[in-house]
């Protein structure tokens, strides 16, 4: 068997294994707090961590990037930024409209005008830079060494989704956000634009759509 295949071989199993301890979890325990998502996330990240140098350079190695990593960044801010902004746009238009209908003008400013979205993006963005690494650097990888490239994107993107289970609203959401994160990072590996995307529009969803303070709820759960 030669290496391709004995790479592909190696990640099917990984996979499969991964595939099924996933779905068990999410049964298990369908409704869980945060901290049992942090903990499980800090867990697999200690994993990711130990075979960090296999992923990169095995994995990841079999698709080598098509330009310089200067020019991957600026092209991945500039693209995270632009899905970033009309994201933005349209769930601060969506919160108004809500706040709107529930309660006039001053319940849609009150929606959207809560300071303390700013100090959630900032405490949100480890987290999600955690997230992004556990699907973007490890998953899609692996997902890639065994499917085409359009099948392994989609797959991630709707396995990033379907962790938020079972918020059917946040999980929609969450499988068109994973995708195209999903694809920039494909294309420009590139993970810190991503995190700083996912912050922003993570938080502008729970504060304006949700109407979610997201700072008393983390402090309430510690």
């Amino acid at each position: 068997m030669n290496g391709p295949d004995r790479i592909r071989r190696a990640v099917a199993v990984e996979l499969s294994v991964l595939a099924v301890l996933t779905v068990a979890f999410l049964i298990v325990f369908p409704d869980r707090p945060i901290l049992a998502d942090v903990g499980l996330a800090l867990f697999a990240l200690t994993v990711l961590a130990l075979n960090t140098r296999y992923t990169r350079k095995v994995v990841w190695g079999q698709f080598p990037p098509a330009s310089d990593r200067r020019s991957r960044m600026r092209r991945a801010y500039l693209f995270a930024g632009l899905v970033t902004g009309a994201g933005v746009i349209g769930l601060f238009v969506t919160g108004l409209a809500l706040g709107y209908v529930e309660g006039g003008w001053e319940e849609a400013v009150r929606r959207v005008g809560n300071w303390r979205i700013l100090l959630a993006v900032a405490v949100y963005l480890p987290w999600a830079l955690l997230q992004q690494t556990l699907f973007q650097f490890y998953l899609l990888g692996r997902l890639r060494t065994v499917f085409p490239v359009s099948v392994a994107v989609t797959c991630t993107g709707i396995g990033y989704a379907l962790v938020h289970l079972p918020d059917l609203a946040v999980t929609v959401v969450t499988a068109v956000a994973g995708v195209c994160w999903t694809y920039l990072y494909e294309r420009y590996r590139v993970l810190v634009p991503l995190a700083l995307s996912h912050a922003i529009l993570g938080a502008a969803f729970y504060y304006w759509v949700h109407s979610r303070d997201l700072i008393g709820e983390w402090a309430a759960g510690l």
